[in-house]
């Protein structure tokens, strides 16, 4: 009954056409494709469909949803998100949806194009003030940001320690260029190296990158002699 009170909601909301409405109405499908995806989602956690009886098969039961904003690449949306306690050996725990995690308020193309502003050169008022049709008002602070960069150094990290010794690699490529990079609070140009590895059974990928250095006659590290310390 919720739900179909919001559609008309949105039907009254939409009397007037202009140049928004496609984001509106897309922004509103991609809301009702997220909930029913969590909707899926639950339903094969409790081993049962909304108000279904099926005995000892049910391994849960909701109760209630909360709503949660999340802004999507198409804008933020407020979803719906049921809430449910999962039957454990322990008593019951409180389910959390892994479409949707606990405390995201971003999808991950969202949180990509944030970074690839940031890495550019951008403060966070840059990039508040270029997402700005994006984000429409949705909160975006300084610790968002470092959080985001601090995850991606967490990722960088395990992708540099990753072991290669299952690799089935058919030859390599290496290449050198010249990118700018952001550097504390400046955006610089720095030499690097990488180096791509062809497996037998799919696309090449980096396996090995290096910043070089300014100074004449440093030479940069080998694949070969850092094979643990790839990415340094």
């Amino acid at each position: 009954m919720a739900r179909d009170s919001r559609k008309r909601e949105v039907r009254e909301a939409r009397s007037e056409f202009d140049g928004d409405t496609i984001e509106q109405v897309m922004r509103e499908r991609v809301r009702q494709a997220i909930e029913a995806i969590v909707e899926e989602e639950l339903e094969a956690a409790l081993g049962a469909a909304s108000s279904a009886r099926v005995g000892e098969d049910r391994r849960g039961y909701r109760h209630g949803t909360r709503s949660r904003p999340l802004t999507t690449s198409l804008g933020p949306a407020t979803i719906e998100m049921p809430r449910a306690r999962l039957a454990s050996d322990e008593g019951t725990r409180e389910w959390q949806s892994r479409v949707v995690p606990r405390y995201q308020r971003r999808t991950a193309r969202v949180d990509e194009t944030i970074l690839g502003l940031y890495l550019a050169g951008a403060n966070t008022r840059r990039v508040k003030s270029a997402l700005a049709p994006l984000l429409k008002g949705s909160p975006l602070s300084k610790d968002a940001v470092s959080r985001l960069v601090g995850r991606m150094g967490e990722d960088f990290e395990s992708w540099r320690t990753r072991d290669l010794a299952e690799e089935d690699i058919v030859y390599l490529f290496l290449d050198g260029w010249y990118p700018k990079v952001r550097i504390g609070k400046r955006r610089e140009r720095v030499p690097g190296s990488c180096t791509r590895s062809k497996p037998r059974s799919r696309t090449s990928t980096a396996i090995f990158v290096v910043r070089g250095s300014r100074s004449c006659g440093a030479s940069a590290p080998s694949p070969s002699s850092t094979r643990s310390r790839r990415g340094s």
